[in-house]
């Protein structure tokens, strides 16, 4: 038995990023039935953000010492145990401003934990605490193009950031499913469509 984790970004109830993820985790299951599946869509769900209260109680490791500290620590503990389960993680997000929203962030936030996704090490190193074997499908959604060695290869803030923070916990193996040219006009937004949904099906296998 498998375990998914799907975290949605985008608010949109037609997002495009969303609907592939949920295709996506839709052939995991045929695969798996007896599969179990996290989800959250982090916009929708209204993630809190890190405010100086949080600092101590989630990277220092400070006891909370009221409700809402505990509340926030309990919740964190929530999804980071999503997240160590997992075997394949399923992240759908729209590019906003060439980064991620900043929902997605607090979710990283949230997870990103000394003491339980990764520890400090002397010297000032960091080692991870993630078990090999994770997998990270990101499924992103753009209105334009970002190919590699392009002039506009450098707006893409999205693939070098979450490609940073997962190898920060020690998952490497994480495939990006882009969603090209989805505020172009002509063809471009169904073709865009169609070579994610043909990327999507080779993945699933």
């Amino acid at each position: 038995m498998s375990t998914i984790l799907q975290i949605d970004s985008s608010p949109r109830a037609a997002s495009i990023s969303s609907a592939l993820a949920a295709k996506f985790v839709e052939g995991l299951k045929k695969k798996d039935p007896s599969a179990v599946v996290y989800h959250h869509n982090t916009t929708n769900e209204k993630l809190p953000y890190v405010d100086e209260s949080a600092l101590g109680t989630l990277f220092a490791g400070i006891e909370p010492t009221d409700e809402a500290q505990k509340q926030l620590l309990a919740l964190s503990e929530k999804l980071i145990e999503e997240f160590l389960a997992a075997d394949e993680v399923v992240v759908a997000v729209p590019m906003w401003n060439l980064g991620i929203p900043a929902s997605l962030k607090a979710w990283v936030d949230l997870i990103s934990r000394p003491g339980r996704t990764f520890k400090y090490v002397a010297g000032g190193g960091v080692e991870t605490l993630v078990q090999p074997g994770k997998k990270v499908v990101v499924i992103a959604s753009r209105g334009g193009a970002y190919p590699e060695g392009s002039p506009w290869a450098a707006y893409n803030q999205v693939d070098p950031y979450l490609r940073t923070i997962f190898a920060f916990f020690g998952v490497t193996d994480v495939n990006f499913v882009y969603v090209d040219n989805q505020n172009r006009s002509g063809d471009a937004p169904a073709e865009g469509l169609a070579a994610a949904e043909k990327q999507i099906a080779a993945l699933i296998g």
